[in-house]
């Protein structure tokens, strides 16, 4: 019943102390009355003194005083319930969000009307529909007729929401949307310089004025409206673009996503109603295509990487049968060049019948093979045919030397 309760038990007392007798009959009257209001008083006194100390978080003074305030406004805010009458319509009116105690905040705001915020944490205090000034975090002292509007939360905060979107050739797409904020800060305020998570004063009136209904009568919070707007955005900017210009894209080029994400995060800086608010990041998560779609996709990079596959491998083919024709060219002139040096030596021992007839049978094949451009069908390279060409020469050469018998000589005959 608080001070009213306190001021009738009081009454009660000095009621009673006035018909109270002394052992002789003798009747207390009204001095006995005066001592027992005077001692009750003194007592109730000390105590609000004694235990002020403990409510403010002040130790100080000021703080002192705060605490004697705050319990005298307690006790008379208790009697004011009782003492009231509530009309008949107030019976049937649902509680208005500034009255139902928040679970985030101690209830003790409620109660004595004043309570340690958190340091993540500012009230916006509101009184009827303007809003007068921001308070916390730390101590929180609530005047005449202020209410408790919106709780900020200081810490970045971080929210997603689904979009559902089809792109310019009519496809399906569905996605989600990242947005990352919090509330400005004032790097210019030097009192915010203490505090664990500065903050724009100027920022929590725009966040105040940033609150909507809908029309079921739910409120929803400045944090709840930020995504749901860069959702919009997001389906805006992509209803822009042909499905395969989100998807196939060169390599070397920007993702049209990156475009996207970098527009959407600019629209939500540019937005008047979100001044209070600071925009760090907007992103678009992957998107998801309807299942035929998919499938097709993933056929045409199928084929598309098979494609590569056999063109690899046909470059593969061709580079081994080049070498292995290139090192059978080299080991025929290897061949050649030892044929060409036996000879030498069976020249010089005198063997000149078979040297002979071998250097005839090697000149005609080396000459067919030339005719028949057999060295450029099995080597590429037009080095290899230059060097078969040159040993034929040498060999020629070699047999126009005066000093090797000729064929008729040694009774052989060319064949």
């Amino acid at each position: 019943m608080g001070l009213l309760g306190f001021l009738l038990a009081t009454l009660g007392l000095m009621v009673w102390a006035y018909f109270m007798r002394d052992s002789r009959g003798q009747p207390y009257g009204a001095t006995l009355s005066l001592i027992w209001l005077y001692v009750t008083a003194v007592t109730f006194a000390l105590g609000i003194l004694y235990f002020a100390q403990f409510v403010a978080p002040m130790r100080s003074r000021l703080g002192w005083w705060e605490g004697v305030r705050l319990i005298m406004r307690h006790y008379s805010g208790l009697s004011q319930q009782f003492v009231r009458q509530p009309r008949p319509d107030e019976k049937k009116r649902q509680p208005s969000a500034a009255t139902v105690p928040r679970t985030d905040i101690p209830v003790s705001l409620y109660n004595l009307r004043a309570g340690m915020v958190r340091s993540y944490q500012v009230l916006a205090i509101t009184k009827g529909r303007s809003f007068i000034r921001s308070a916390g975090p730390g101590f929180v002292d609530l005047y005449h007729k202020e209410v408790i509007g919106p709780v900020v939360d200081l810490r970045v905060q971080l929210r997603q929401h689904p979009v559902y979107t089809s792109t310019r050739d009519g496809i399906p797409l569905e996605t989600a949307v990242t947005v990352i904020f919090q509330v400005k800060q004032d790097p210019q305020d030097p009192t915010q310089a203490m505090l664990l998570f500065p903050f724009d004063k100027e920022a929590i009136f725009h966040i105040t004025y940033l609150q909507t209904v809908n029309m079921e009568g739910k409120q929803y919070e400045w944090s709840e409206q930020v995504t749901p707007r860069a959702a919009a955005l997001l389906a805006r900017e992509l209803a822009q673009y042909n499905l395969d210009a989100l998807i196939h894209y060169p390599s070397t080029a920007v993702s049209p996503l990156q475009e996207i994400n970098q527009r959407v995060l600019q629209t939500l800086q540019g937005e008047p109603d979100l001044q209070g608010i600071k925009i760090i990041a907007a992103k678009a998560g992957p998107l998801k295509l309807p299942d035929e779609i998919q499938k097709q996709n993933i056929a045409n990079w199928r084929a598309e990487w098979q494609r590569k596959i056999e063109i690899e491998k046909a470059t593969g083919d061709a580079e081994v049968i080049r070498r292995m024709k290139q090192a059978r060219a080299r080991a025929q002139i290897e061949i050649i060049e030892t044929i060409i040096q036996n000879l030498e030596v069976m020249r010089q021992e005198g063997e000149a019948e078979l040297n002979q007839v071998i250097i005839l049978r090697l000149i005609d094949a080396l000459e067919e093979a030339i005719a028949a451009d057999s060295p450029r069908a099995l080597v590429p390279h037009r080095i290899m045919a230059g060097l078969l060409a040159d040993t034929s020469a040498q060999v020629r050469a070699r047999l126009d030397d005066p000093l090797l018998p000729s064929g008729n000589e040694g009774g052989g005959s060319r064949p």
